[in-house]
């Protein structure tokens, strides 16, 4: 005759589970980084097709290199500015108080740029009331 298996009372180690909870959670605690991430809102210019776009000569441009950054007036020659000059040269073209296709600072980086400075260039036009316009190849 074919006999039913025994059923061991099968006890489950809580305390050493609790304890590995606590652990986890008195490392998440100590870990976990409290800092809001930074961030700035800038405008971009609207979307429109290749017909709708004007060619403006007057339209700033910003060149950053690995080295030194490049302002450039319309379709002028550009010239080396550091980043207070650069900042003046927005603030006086008055960006602020024109209409939206005058407000664009075009904005050309190198690859070889550190954040910072692309952040600092960005920040900077954003300040002046400016709107970026990225360009790309």
């Amino acid at each position: 005759m074919l006999r039913k298996p025994e059923v061991k009372n099968i006890e489950i180690d809580i305390p050493s589970f609790s304890d590995i909870a606590f652990l986890l959670i008195i490392f998440f605690i100590l870990t976990t980084s409290l800092n809001r991430p930074m961030g700035r809102i800038i405008d971009m210019p609207s979307a429109s097709t290749p017909d709708q776009q004007k060619s403006n000569a007057t339209t700033p441009s910003v060149n950053i290199l690995a080295d030194r950054i490049m302002f450039v007036e319309g379709e002028g020659t550009g010239k080396e500015v550091t980043l207070s000059e650069l900042r003046s040269d927005l603030m006086s073209r008055g960006l602020a108080a024109a209409s939206e296709s005058d407000r664009m600072v075009l904005l050309e980086v190198a690859p070889e740029v550190p954040y910072e400075r692309y952040f600092q260039v960005i920040t900077m036009i954003s300040e002046a009331g400016g709107i970026v316009a990225m360009l790309t190849e």
